[in-house]
């Protein structure tokens, strides 16, 4: 039943990690911007609105199967790599159909870019918000112009910094996206600094932080091949990371280095536990054994389908 609910959504099917224990509604497929080189979570999938009808269909299936269990649903995500860049009319109907199918809902997530929150207003965020909308995901991946432009993200340091602005101002909960490794050796230091100064300027309940890999069919391939990108090896991932820690500075944040793409398993909350995250990082410095890790990474590597 849930295959034929999530079919478009190929063998990753990605939500955010805060979100674990949320119910996904389908609401878009792909990413209305996928030209991010690093980026092939999408796996070739153009981006669409799956359309009122069709969402009201599923919505349908998902209360029958969730029914059937006694469970009580009170948190769901909507699917897909960024459905807030939706315009906020169709949102709110998608949101009253979610309501008609599960009453109990207490919060609406989702991934959002930059530029989807800027899009919208104020007044319209505040109208999400009163109807649910909490506890958004947004990529920011980096707080260094430079890597953005390389990577083709789409939106500056700028943008994201107007719109988690907008979303504080707003009173709208949300968490953020960074990836080590994504300026290659040539601007691991600037990359980590100029990131954890971007984000000591916010509160993020949470900052989500995973590790670039190499998918196959991303733009990022031939960069590599031809060495213009240098990726980082797994001590130099660590490395990077200890310095992103060393200079953030939040006011009450969770810490959240737990996917698996990460050369460590790292959780706490800043900047209470922030000695004890840095400790951990240095024993693992301390104890790098090149070889092994290597072996690791290789194995990750083909996990996650890449070159």
């Amino acid at each position: 039943m849930l295959n034929e609910i999530y079919k478009e959504y190929g063998e990753y099917f990605y939500v955010p990690m805060t979100q674990g224990y949320s119910i996904a509604i389908p609401i878009t497929v792909g990413c209305s911007w996928n030209k991010c080189l690093y980026c092939d979570l999408n796996q070739g999938n153009k981006y669409r609105f799956l359309g009122l009808e069709e969402i009201d269909r599923r919505l349908k299936i998902l209360k029958d199967y969730y029914s059937n269990r006694h469970r009580t649903v009170k948190k769901v995500v909507m699917a897909g790599g960024n459905p807030l860049c939706l315009d906020t009319n169709i949102l709110i109907e998608i949101i009253k159909l979610i309501r008609y199918y599960f009453p109990h809902v207490d919060n609406i997530s989702g991934f959002a870019r930059a530029n989807d929150i800027l899009r919208k207003s104020k007044d319209e965020l505040l109208r999400l918000k009163a109807l649910g909308v909490g506890e958004l995901s947004i990529g920011i991946e980096s707080g260094n112009n430079e890597v953005l432009a390389f990577h083709n993200k789409g939106v500056t340091r700028e943008d994201n910094y107007l719109a988690l602005t907008r979303l504080e101002q707003c009173n709208i909960s949300y968490s953020t996206y960074i990836m080590l490794g994504l300026g290659g050796r040539k601007l691991s230091k600037k990359h980590a600094i100029d990131t954890a100064k971007f984000l000591s300027e916010f509160n993020p309940d949470v900052i989500i932080v995973v590790t670039l890999v190499l998918f196959k069919n991303a733009k990022l391939v031939e960069k590599v091949r031809t060495k213009e990108f240098i990726r980082l090896r797994p001590l130099e991932s660590l490395k990077e990371e200890k310095l992103l820690i060393e200079n953030l500075n939040l006011k009450n944040t969770i810490f959240n280095g737990t996917h698996k793409t990460n050369a460590l398993i790292l959780k706490g909350r800043l900047p209470q536990q922030k000695d004890i995250l840095l400790d951990k990082i240095h024993r693992e410095l301390e104890e790098y054994n090149n070889e092994d890790m290597k072996d690791k990474e290789v194995l990750k590597w083909k996990r996650w389908s890449v070159e």
